[in-house]
């Protein structure tokens, strides 16, 4: 098998000024996914697609490419992460003669995959030929306690949704799940059909809650660091 890891890190982060070169425990943030990939059983080509300088200096020293600088019109605050994928995977087409199974999106925000994890999660997609895979993590609270204010700011919703309701302790519903934004797999040819992620035939990596922070403003980025320093988080596996 053929991977593309593409890392994409644009340096206009608004929650944390310079977040994907900022200090996270020993290593900058980018470097965790970058070594992640490295040590990979499935190798390919580790690629980061940034639009900044210093990202890009960052992961050259950490072992990525960087192949090409991303447009400005894929880095705003409303550029759509499938364009960039996109972007990056035309660039390969038209750059490279070799071949791609797969296309591994990992992003940086979300740091503590372990090769690990995209090596069960790659075992899985390849064993079971589906089209895409997608991170996962469980969630604490049962969609049915979530809802919208009413049009008066009161709690109607919540009324209507809970009235039947016969059992309302967490234990008693099924487990449901949402994207922890760890790991995004697709087989290149249904990705370069779809231009998505998202797929009837798509497969579950399931994480624990620790493993699968995301890192979006300043007290996520202050959380990581305290699960590194309380060694809740396993570092070994960034280690060279």
């Amino acid at each position: 098998m053929n991977i593309l890891y593409l890392i994409t890190a644009r340096g206009g982060s608004k929650g944390v000024p310079k977040k994907n070169i900022i200090k996270l425990g020993e290593l900058p943030l980018i470097a965790y996914k970058i070594i992640s990939a490295q040590k990979c059983k499935y190798k390919g080509r580790i690629i980061v697609s940034t639009d900044n300088l210093d990202i890009a200096d960052v992961a050259k020293k950490y072992g990525a490419e960087v192949s090409f600088i991303r447009p400005d019109y894929l880095a705003t605050d409303t550029a759509n992460s499938m364009d960039v994928v996109e972007h990056a995977m035309q660039w390969i087409e038209n750059n490279d003669d070799r071949k791609y199974d797969y296309v591994c999106l990992l992003e940086p925000s979300s740091p503590f995959a372990s090769y690990e994890d995209i090596n069960k999660s790659l075992d899985l997609i390849i064993k079971n030929k589906a089209d895409t895979l997608l991170g996962l993590k469980k969630v604490g609270v049962n969609r049915c306690f979530i809802n919208k204010l009413d049009e008066e700011g009161k709690l109607s919703n919540f009324y209507y949704s809970l009235k039947d309701k016969k059992k309302l302790r967490r234990q008693d519903f099924d487990p449901e799940y949402t994207l922890n934004g760890c790991i995004y797999i697709s087989s290149w040819k249904y990705f370069e059909e779809n231009k998505t992620f998202h797929s009837i035939n798509s497969f579950p990596y399931i994480m624990k809650d620790e493993y699968s922070i995301e890192i979006d403003e300043p007290v996520d980025l202050e959380f990581a660091r305290f699960l590194i320093d309380k060694n809740i988080i396993n570092m070994k596996y960034w280690k060279k």
